[in-house]
């Protein structure tokens, strides 16, 4: 270590053992003063107050003459005895008039105001034995640095002699490097409306993942849109400030435990304080030093890493409970703590051993059901027989075991109730069910390209039709909207990729005997996407436009394949396109999976016009805002909000200006609810069968709002 840094810091660590009696004698001052006050003790006042003032003078003089960034060095090794001199004597004069007055308050001061003028006055004792060494010091520490060798220190206080040992070890520690600790990565929110970008930039230098927002309401959509582990914040920020967005931050469920870190130009210690009370972390003033705001940061990330933990731990404990509780009602299943039992710490051996228990309990329990069934069964044995006869004699029993034999004539299951026609299916026994299926996937057949006229300059308009979570009508919504813009002329595409749970190809008529290519065949690279598209116009009521349907596959062996392997959802993407082109299309309807993964982000990210259907249900409230925010972070060109199954009690027009207002979209329509679609049960277009209910009204209006 050089010279000049060993005497930078030491200039620091005097300046602060200066500082600390000073600050006690300002502390004590001021209690004194505000106790007479109280006291009422007014001829007292005066006489507290040029302590006060003096005791400011100190720590002024102090903070001034030994800063070392406004300290030249020269100053001291040029002329130490006149730099020590100067110093003593400017510390001296106020001090003096500190010890004067104590002396004199202490003559005539009431008994309860001694023990904290004692106080005041040992501190000023304290402060003065300092001075008249800081001379003495200075030399000897200017003739170490000049000989480069350690000499024994002669001070005359034993004072002064614990200051330098205190020195030389707090020196020593300054001097050590610090252990490189390994930087913490995390996700920070920087809510700044001045230069989020800078900020952004020196934070990515040291490992970090940024997000910007230059204002209260666009963090706090991005907050609902993806998570966070640290969040920097401005104070002052147009419209909503950053205090108020703190205090709304910290009485959030879900973003309470965010650690944040306030930043500001101001200086001011009450809104330090005030961000501190309102929870903040920390209080960091602009300027930045890099070196302070990458520990800080570090700190609190390293306080949120162990507080999850925690959390996690306390969560993993509840499990462990409830499954205890689970074990009583004999509904544990010892698969659900799977994942616990990984643990190789003692929390991991308790849950399996928990899990052997469990085991050994459901044994148990389970021999002794055995038993006490073989020995119902072995009481009762001749009246089983009897039941067993009586059973064997009903026609349900005959038309089920004609059933297990292989028939598929279900169609007397139905006849006579609410339920739709499964005439569809049947394969025997009804002649005319059989020629009425024939008849349809007569009609339908796979489309060849070179019966597709061509047209030039057309443009398809590509619609995803979503919803957070299934049941919401979604495919019915599809098909029927894909009949009405058929109806207006148009080349409809439709492209079931739920491919999880596909069901729309039940509404045109198909079945696994007609379909023969799907869209899960074109994702395994086994065909071209048209050649896994079905010619479905049949299902219009009069010649006019064209429907296509790519179906997905209903065979569980396919299901099972995607869902293990996936596929790439570039290639998803491409198809889109592909069918477009080949078919000719003027609308490409796409009946996407429900609720969020990367394959629909995909899908809504390249769509012309996103389709959100929901119910007035507050699970399907919530789940859309979700979705409205994750397109707008996507940049979707079009977004419409389509209701389903309104209640015949609804001010539509009303309900519609409500959620234009919360969503901020445009709602495309509002579909009543409909016991004929209930009835119907996905056996057919609601539309081609109904073409004058309010229902087929409002889907031909949503039809005529997406026409080019």
């Amino acid at each position: 270590m050089g010279n000049r840094q060993i005497q930078h810091r030491l200039l620091v660590y005097l300046r602060h053992e200066l500082c600390t009696p000073i600050n006690a004698m300002i502390g004590y001052s001021e209690l004194l003063l505000e106790e007479i006050q109280i006291q009422q003790q007014t001829n007292l006042i005066s006489d507290l107050q040029k302590i006060h003032a003096c005791s400011q003078q100190l720590l002024t003089l102090v903070s001034t003459i030994l800063d070392p960034a406004k300290l030249e060095m020269s100053q001291i090794e040029g002329g130490l005895d006149s730099f020590g001199a100067t110093l003593r004597v400017e510390l001296l004069t106020p001090l003096s008039a500190i010890v004067g007055y104590c002396e004199m308050l202490l003559e005539d001061a009431p008994a309860s105001l001694i023990p904290d003028l004692d106080s005041l006055n040992t501190s000023a004792q304290q402060l003065l034995t300092l001075v008249n060494d800081i001379v003495s010091l200075a030399q000897q520490q200017l003739q170490i640095l000049n000989t480069q060798e350690a000499q024994p220190l002669l001070l005359e206080s034993p004072a002064a002699v614990t200051f330098i040992r205190s020195a030389t070890t707090t020196l020593e520690t300054l001097s050590q490097e610090s252990p490189e600790k390994q930087v913490q990565s995390g996700t920070i929110l920087a809510i700044d409306d001045s230069n989020p970008e800078l900020l952004a930039r020196q934070l990515k230098r040291h490992g970090y993942t940024v997000t910007t927002a230059t204002s209260a309401q666009q963090a706090l959509r991005l907050l609902k849109a993806m998570p966070c582990d640290l969040i920097l914040l401005d104070v002052i920020m147009p419209g909503m400030n950053g205090l108020e967005l703190l205090e709304k931050l910290k009485q959030h469920e879900s973003w309470r435990h965010i650690p944040v870190i306030m930043i500001s130009a101001l200086d001011e210690i009450d809104g330090a304080v005030k961000c501190i009370e309102l929870g903040a972390e920390d209080y960091l003033q602009k300027p930045f030093d890099p070196t302070l705001l990458k520990a800080r940061i570090g700190a609190c990330l390293e306080k949120k890493r162990l507080r999850d933990q925690e959390i996690l731990y306390l969560q993993q404990v509840d499990r462990l409970t409830t499954a205890a509780a689970e074990i009583e009602a004999k509904t544990f299943n010892p698969k659900s703590l799977d994942d616990l039992n990984q643990r190789s710490d003692e929390f991991g051996q308790l849950v399996r051993v928990f899990q052997r228990m469990a085991q050994e309990v459901q044994s148990r329990e389970r021999s002794l059901e055995q038993q006490v069934n073989f020995l119902q069964a072995a009481i009762h044995k001749e009246q089983r027989s009897e039941i067993a006869d009586e059973l064997a004699a009903t026609n349900h029993f005959r038309q089920i075991q004609k059933r297990g034999k292989g028939s598929r004539d279900t169609e007397n299951l139905y006849r006579g109730s609410l339920y739709p026609s499964l005439s569809r299916f049947a394969t025997n026994g009804d002649q005319s069910s059989v020629d009425d299926r024939t008849s349809v996937t007569d009609r339908i057949h796979r489309v060849d390209l070179a019966a597709i006229e061509t047209q030039s300059d057309r443009t398809t308009q590509t619609i995803i039709v979503h919803s957070f979570r299934g049941g919401t009508g979604k495919s019915n919504l599809t098909s029927n909207l894909a009949v009405s813009l058929a109806k207006q002329g148009k080349r409809v595409g439709i492209i079931d990729s739920d491919l999880q749970s596909p069901g729309i190809h039940l509404l045109f008529g198909l079945d696994e005997e007609t379909v023969t290519l799907t869209l899960n065949d074109y994702l395994s690279g086994r065909c071209a996407l048209y050649e896994a598209a079905y010619d479905v116009s049949h299902a219009l009521p009069s010649p006019s436009g064209a429907i296509y349907l790519i179906p997905a596959s209903v065979k569980a062996s396919d299901i099972t394949r995607i869902l293990r392997e996936g596929y790439h959802d570039e290639k998803l993407l491409d198809g889109f396109s592909e069918i477009s082109r080949d078919l000719k299309l003027d609308v490409l309807l796409i009946d996407s999976h429900p609720g969020i993964d990367p394959g629909t982000l995909q899908a809504i990210a390249a769509s012309g016009l996103l389709l959100l259907v929901l119910r007035p249900d507050y699970q399907d409230y919530q789940g859309t805002a979700v979705i409205v925010e994750l397109a707008r972070m996507l940049s979707v060109e079009a977004i419409s909000l389509i209701v389903n199954r309104a209640l015949p009690g609804f001010d539509v027009e009303s309900y519609r200006q409500q959620l234009e207002a919360s969503y901020e979209v445009p709602v495309a329509g509002i579909l009543p609810f409909c016991e004929e679609l209930m009835h119907l049960s996905s056996s057919e277009i609601f539309s081609v069968c109904y073409p004058d209910h309010p229902f087929t009204q409002v889907i031909d209006q949503i039809g005529q709002q997406f026409i080019r």
